[in-house]
């Protein structure tokens, strides 16, 4: 369609485009003429459709946002700055009220949480993808539309490149490297270097792109099958991390690493919302806490028989074999008493009956 590609001629990164493309698909079925002819009764109308739809404030913010763009095209034949908004779509209001009261410090994900769901998934796909959500702190779109040879493997990290609000940034990861490059010997299209990194497995779709839907469906479905009892949507792994890494980052690291530009708002939101780690410091001055300031950042586990890095969450070390995950571990264990006790109960009855044979063959 012309207007997407004038959205792209004018800059907008491969991830809006696409978002823009999926908001564009729901609305033109809200509209029954050619977008030239609309009158302001007829954005009236849709923009009613959108405030009853029960989605957030954002989500409904983003579809306002499209509507005015195309009517604007379609009135003036242009999106670019300094464009007049036509009157019809000028009034449609872009304010925002509503916080996301979601992400609150208690319902942010940790690491124990991020875990549970790697162990869940069901390939490697799926746990790679988990991996990289939570340690690149991604936007879904930024992650749904990396390529196969978007990712270049290092010694033991890899970096990955991504197409982000302020453009191509290339990200370092040393957890997801292990995850990435075992997903990577399964991708179905893994020597086409611009197939879609995530891809569906479904035998009808097999290397197609993942749909948002399908994406913000699997890692709900992971939660729930991993018992982590919160509110799980798909921004929830970029806000638990960037909280985070503003206890650890500088202000210009932490827009570097998340893709805003210098003196962004959200820089100073997340400062604020990590406080930086104020109650901590509080509490480590009077010796109630140790100093851990990597606390809910994704980290390797360091096996403690060959000391070799795993990535947090692997049930077992990936070279000698060490069972790392606690609950498994305390599992086989509990197995290997019981049947310890089963061998021992087993050859004192056999003992009981030898004698009893001896006794009666005097």
């Amino acid at each position: 369609m012309r207007f997407l590609d004038h959205m792209s001629a004018l800059g907008l990164s491969t991830a809006r485009v696409a978002k823009y493309a999926a908001k564009l698909a729901v609305l033109l079925r809200r509209i029954d003429k050619d977008l030239k002819e609309l009158n302001r009764e007829d954005v009236e109308r849709v923009v009613a459709w959108i405030n009853n739809q029960p989605h957030k404030e954002w989500t409904k913010h983003d579809s306002k946002l499209v509507l005015r763009k195309i009517v604007q095209y379609a009135k003036q034949g242009s999106c670019a700055k300094g464009t007049p908004l036509p009157s019809e779509a000028s009034w449609i209001s872009l304010v925002v009220k509503e916080k996301d009261f979601r992400a609150t410090p208690e319902n942010l994900l940790t690491q124990d949480d991020v875990a549970s769901m790697v162990r869940a998934a069901a390939n490697t796909r799926d746990r790679a993808l988990v991996y990289v959500l939570f340690e690149a702190a991604l936007r879904p779109g930024e992650l749904l539309t990396m390529i196969v040879g978007g990712v270049e493997f290092k010694e033991d990290y890899c970096l990955i490149s991504v197409n982000g609000k302020t453009g191509i940034k290339r990200i370092p990861l040393v957890v997801s490297f292990k995850p990435l490059l075992e997903w990577l010997r399964d991708h179905p299209c893994k020597d086409d270097r611009n197939a879609p990194l995530w891809c569906s497995l479904s035998s009808n779709r097999v290397g197609e792109r993942l749909s948002y839907q399908h994406f913000r469906l699997r890692i709900k479905r992971l939660a729930e099958k991993a018992g982590v009892q919160k509110d799980i949507w798909p921004y929830l792994y970029r806000h638990s991390t960037l909280t985070a890494m503003a206890k650890v980052f500088t202000e210009a690291k932490l827009e570097q690493f998340a893709g805003w530009t210098y003196g962004s708002k959200m820089t100073r939101r997340y400062v604020h919302f990590s406080a930086r780690d104020l109650e901590d410091a509080v509490l480590e001055l009077h010796g109630l806490k140790q100093p851990q300031r990597d606390e809910g950042l994704a980290k390797l586990v360091e096996c403690p028989r060959c000391r070799n890095k795993n990535p947090f969450g692997s049930v077992r070390c990936s070279f000698c074999g060490y069972i790392l995950d606690r609950r498994l571990a305390a599992e086989v264990e509990q197995k290997t008493a019981e049947k310890e006790q089963e061998i021992q109960t087993r050859l004192q009855r056999l003992e009981q009956t030898i004698t009893a044979l001896l006794n009666g063959a005097k």
